[in-house]
């Protein structure tokens, strides 16, 4: 090479914008699980993902990689959820602790293998403790029934049951931590 010709970087591989659809299907899962840590109800957490959905088209997200995409896209959620619960003080603290917990356990799978650990654990339980999930949370195709009627429908106390429910998500968070060691 002439000392007159200058030096050209690599030329970087172009990439392509991802349609639309493709980014929904690719993102959607996880942005979905990361409002419902925040706390959203499912409704919430539908209507909030489509919106930052809708920010990250304008924005021009399509152009980025699928991290910095998925960063984006849960930067915007966060975002929307916070603005919707603008009137809690302590959602700011939530929000980060959210944060911390999706980038340690969440965020190489948006959750997938989380997910899968507590279905097994959920699998292992028996008795009383898969009914009251069962009949509190609309597990195994269980429509989901208030407390109150949950707990006569075991044959115990609103607040016998509240104690079991209780117990039984400490049991499952061990389970979950056992299985991820």
């Amino acid at each position: 090479m002439s000392a007159s010709t200058p030096l050209a970087p690599a030329a970087e591989p172009e990439r392509a914008a991802v349609t639309p659809a493709e980014l929904i299907h690719r993102h959607l899962l996880g942005v979905w699980r990361y409002l419902r840590m925040h706390g959203a109800s499912a409704h919430e957490a539908d209507d909030l993902a489509q919106e930052a959905f809708v920010i990250a088209l304008q924005k021009g997200a399509t152009d980025l990689d699928p991290p910095a995409t998925a960063t984006f896209l849960r930067r915007t959620a966060r975002f929307l959820f916070l603005r919707h619960r603008r009137n809690r003080r302590d959602a700011v603290e939530l929000a980060d602790a959210v944060d911390a917990l999706w980038t340690q356990d969440c965020a190489h799978d948006d959750g997938d293998a989380l997910v899968a650990s507590l279905r097994h654990c959920v699998e292992q339980l028996q008795g009383r403790a898969r009914a009251a999930l069962q009949r509190c949370y609309g597990l195994d195709d269980v429509a989901s029934t208030r407390h109150a009627a949950a707990a006569a429908e075991l044959g115990l106390q609103p607040n016998g049951l509240k104690t079991l429910l209780q117990r039984t998500r400490q049991l499952l968070k061990a389970c979950i931590e056992r299985n991820q060691r």
